[in-house]
């Protein structure tokens, strides 16, 4: 599953990252969205992009494109 398809306020945790950018994937892992972190949806959008998403105590926004490619484990 990935975090796209997580539904809002249930919690997961990150199993994966899976885009072939290297440097999208440093700057994603620079918010703190790395395997074995809990996260969940807080908001979205109103036109579903961007996703504001909690990763630890911390609020972050995630486009849509790019959270296709967190693979996520729901808890």
């Amino acid at each position: 599953m990935t975090l796209e398809q997580l539904p809002q306020h249930k919690t997961a945790v990150i199993t994966a990252l899976t885009h072939s950018d290297s440097a999208l994937l440093s700057r994603i892992m620079a918010l703190g969205i790395i395997p074995g972190e809990p996260i969940a949806i807080a908001n979205v959008a109103p036109l579903g992009c961007p996703l504001q998403v909690k990763v630890g105590d911390t609020l972050v926004s995630v486009r849509k494109s790019d959270a296709q490619h967190i693979e996520i484990e729901i808890i």
